[in-house]
């Protein structure tokens, strides 16, 4: 019983201190909170804080860590299904998280270096789906098509949160969506072309 009211207390106390971080973000930019900052709007010590983390940094790339997490999970369930409408389920998860680790995980210091780990993660997952799907597509093509889909996602998210995170992103969704798919498409169609084999 002991064990449980402990791990109830590490628990509650590390909520305390998260909560605490992200009220003070809406007040100041990351770089200027500091851990003394955290203590004493949550009435903790300086002990109980470094307990849970070493610095306001790894703090946050915990935050960012679960976020990128849930990207991925979504991501490969998309895939997995063959489908290729990911937008909707990445802005999904931005917009249920906490806005102020949304801003310093995607924004343009942090952004294009979050957005690729999660990519990167995630592309060997994908590249069977895909090779399966465009016929004749060799690995390197895979690689130049995975880059170009990611970076162009990247960048519309950056500029996304850069704009202030309109909810409404129905319209970006759609326009990003048809430009992937006449990519793909187009390289499907094009592909016996490039590689200089006929098909009567």
């Amino acid at each position: 019983m002991a064990g449980t009211k402990n791990n109830q207390r590490v628990i509650q106390t590390k909520l305390i201190i998260r909560q605490t971080f992200l009220k003070l973000l809406k007040q100041r930019r990351f770089e200027e909170v500091t851990v003394t900052d955290i203590c004493k709007d949550a009435k903790i010590t300086r002990g109980t804080f470094y307990r849970y983390y070493q610095s306001t940094f790894v703090l946050m790339d915990q935050l960012k860590g679960n976020l990128a997490k849930e990207i991925i999970a979504l991501i490969k369930e998309r895939f997995d299904e063959s489908d290729w409408d990911i937008l909707p389920k990445i802005f999904e998860v931005l917009k249920k998280s906490d806005p102020e680790v949304v801003k310093v995980a995607l924004n343009k210091k942090n952004g294009s270096q979050c957005i690729s780990r999660i990519f990167a993660s995630l592309k060997e997952a994908i590249r069977p789906t895909v090779m399966q799907e465009i016929e004749m597509l060799t690995n390197d093509d895979f690689d130049y098509l995975y880059a170009y889909v990611t970076a162009g996602i990247s960048g519309i998210l950056i500029l996304w949160v850069e704009k202030g995170m309109n909810p409404d992103t129905s319209v970006i969704e759609r326009s990003v969506l048809s430009i992937i798919n006449r990519s793909r498409f187009e390289m499907a169609k094009e592909m016996p072309n490039i590689r200089g084999i006929r098909r009567w």
